[in-house]
């Protein structure tokens, strides 16, 4: 394998691990505030918000884990442009983790904690269907 494939492919594996993470964020965010059903399921069902939280923050580990390794695989073979492969990696970073973390505020905030009027949802639900 050449090095010039090698930073192909592995720039490769970290665009898609950031375009999963961006995806992923938006799409759980775009269903829970547009679907009245999902958003009033992961309110309510009993763990499931909490279960919702442990594996985005798992999943935001591995992501933030991933792309992390792939940057300093990537700063090994920059030679000279290591630090512009550095902020590179960095921004990468912050983008992965301000799209992680999007979802799992979103649970946190109005899945596990418990404000008045939560279970609301669950009448004008069943009157909706």
């Amino acid at each position: 394998m050449t090095p010039d494939l090698l930073v192909e492919q592995l720039e490769s594996y970290s665009n898609a691990i950031v375009a999963f993470a961006v995806l992923q964020g938006l799409a759980f965010s775009y269903a829970f505030g547009n679907n009245a059903t999902f958003n009033c399921t992961v309110k309510n069902a009993p763990h499931l918000a909490e279960g919702l939280a442990i594996a985005f923050v798992v999943l935001t580990i591995l992501l933030l884990a991933a792309t992390a390794w792939l940057g300093r695989a990537m700063q090994s073979i920059a030679g000279e442009f290591v630090a512009l492969v550095r902020k590179l990696y960095l921004g990468k970073l912050v983008a992965v983790a301000l799209f992680s973390l999007l979802p799992l505020c979103l649970i946190l905030y109005y899945g596990v904690r418990d404000y008045p009027g939560k279970a609301d949802c669950k009448a004008a639900v069943h009157a909706a269907s």
